[in-house]
Formats: C-alpha cells, sequence, structure tokens
C-alpha cells in the first residue's frame, strides 16, 4: 500500500522551481513540523474556526515568524531566506496559511466543530 504524498511537499517543489533552490525532504520536514507547531497554538485553533482563510493569513503570519525564529538554528538556510527574501516570505507564509486553515477546519468538522488538533 502506496502512502499518499504529503501536500506540503507541494511547497518544495514549488519553491524549488520558482526560486531556483534545491530544499530537499529535511526541508519539507522543517516545513511541515513548524505547520505542526502552529496548528497546536490555541489562538491558531481558535481563529480557524471564527475567520475567513483571508484573516486567518494575517494571524498566522505572526506567529510562524516567532517559530522561525526559535528554530532558525535548525534549517538557517530556510531562516535566512525567510527572514531576507520578502516573494519568498510570502509565497511560504500563504502556502503554510492554507495548509494550516485546511486542516484545523476539516478537524473541526470531523470533532463536530471544535478547531482541536487531531493527530495524523
Amino acid at each position: 500500500v502506496r502512502e499518499t504524498p504529503v501536500r506540503l511537499s507541494q511547497l518544495i517543489d514549488l519553491v524549488n522551481e520558482r526560486f531556483g533552490t534545491e530544499f530537499n525532504q529535511a526541508d519539507q520536514l522543517f516545513f511541515d513540523q513548524i505547520v505542526e507547531s502552529a496548528m497546536n497554538d490555541a489562538t491558531i485553533r481558535q481563529a480557524a474556526g471564527v475567520n475567513p482563510s483571508d484573516k486567518f493569513e494575517l494571524l498566522f503570519k505572526t506567529l510562524i515568524e516567532t517559530i522561525f525564529i526559535e528554530r532558525m538554528d535548525q534549517n538557517e538556510e530556510i531562516f535566512i531566506r525567510y527572514m531576507n527574501d520578502p516573494d519568498f516570505q510570502k509565497l511560504v507564509t500563504s502556502w503554510m496559511s492554507m495548509e494550516a486553515y485546511n486542516r484545523l477546519r476539516r478537524n473541526a468538522e470531523e470533532s463536530g466543530g471544535d478547531a482541536r488538533v487531531i493527530s495524523e
């Protein structure tokens, strides 16, 4: 049985294509960990339940910047690129925000309206 590729891997493909980077599976894991960490924030879970995606992204952006700073030593190349390249930051933030938003909304629907994170 083959597992469906993680949707976030499309972010790595898109970033590599658009920015000429050569990010790999380890970098994908870094992005995925940031999304997971953000999704465990109570404010983010609540925001996903009561806001449209564009409003959610504003709050999400602030949180992931904090997470990037906390984890800068885990992937310095991505951290530097994220902090210094506004186009890169915008693409990554948008993509990660939509991933978190969609997963939180789906989890909320599955759990009867509470936007808690459900381990996958």
